[in-house]
């Protein structure tokens, strides 16, 4: 069960430690979290909250947002590839990275249309700002995060086509597996891409509430309206990310 304990708390802990946006799922959050779980890796947990500094956080790691992970007296690594390396690392098995170059070299580059700059994750941020940019009055959170993630009329107009696309990717790679009889995004087992596009299916698709308990508020937001996103949203991934989370993720989210 999580539990947050306060910064002070964990920032000389021996171990594992995350810092997580509270409240909220972000599908970044959710993902390491998975991926520690799966590995049945102990971690204690402090919160980040969202549109505030943090600025004793930030002093300590470098990061500008969550999630931020530490290990040992390792310094603390915010980027999702360098927080999969790392559980990798402590933790090889059941490893989520394919042992096979062709797969790995896959998985790792349809995770990056899911997690990376101008991924669905990207864009999707971009599409959540256009309001409150739209209305000339951002709060100092949102301006906060505009800036830090080159908030722009070009990219945001691309957002939708550029969703559209990583989608079309997963779902061909999807289709391509169960065609040789595999239920999984890449080789014949459980990858992290499997983890990443299960967490971040909610910025387009929210689970129900009963395994997503996120304010109504947020999910009025997170649920895609782009016509364009919403048909490419394939059935089969939703299918997908409805199994990997019952088989392999926390229910209800812990948030």
């Amino acid at each position: 069960m999580l539990r947050y304990r306060s910064f002070e708390e964990i920032v000389d802990h021996p171990g594992l430690r995350i810092v997580l946006v509270k409240g909220v799922p972000s599908p970044w959050g959710q993902a390491a979290k998975a991926i520690f779980e799966i590995k049945g890796l102990d971690y204690v947990a402090a919160p980040w909250l969202g549109g505030e500094p943090n600025e004793n956080i930030v002093a300590w790691s470098g990061a500008t947002s969550a999630p931020i992970v530490a290990w040992a007296k390792e310094r603390p690594v915010n980027r999702w590839i360098d927080i999969l390396y790392l559980a990798e690392r402590i933790a090889p098995a059941p490893n989520l990275i394919p042992t096979d170059a062709m797969q790995r070299a896959v998985m790792i580059g349809l995770s990056h249309e899911i997690c990376g700059e101008m991924g669905i994750g990207w864009n999707r941020r971009l599409q959540l700002f256009a309001p409150a940019f739209a209305s000339g009055s951002p709060s100092a959170g949102v301006s906060r995060m505009g800036s830090k993630y080159g908030y722009n009329e070009v990219d945001v107009k691309a957002a939708g086509e550029r969703t559209a696309a990583s989608l079309n990717a997963l779902a061909n790679q999807l289709k391509s597996q169960c065609g040789r009889g595999v239920k999984y995004f890449v080789g014949d087992a459980l990858s992290a891409l499997d983890i990443y596009w299960t967490a971040f299916a909610n910025l387009l698709d929210p689970l129900p509430k009963e395994q997503n308990p996120m304010p109504e508020s947020l999910r009025r937001g997170f649920t895609a309206t782009d016509p364009v996103v919403k048909a490419a949203l394939d059935p089969l991934l939703l299918e997908h990310r409805s199994r990997i989370f019952r088989e392999h993720f926390r229910d209800p989210m812990e948030l």
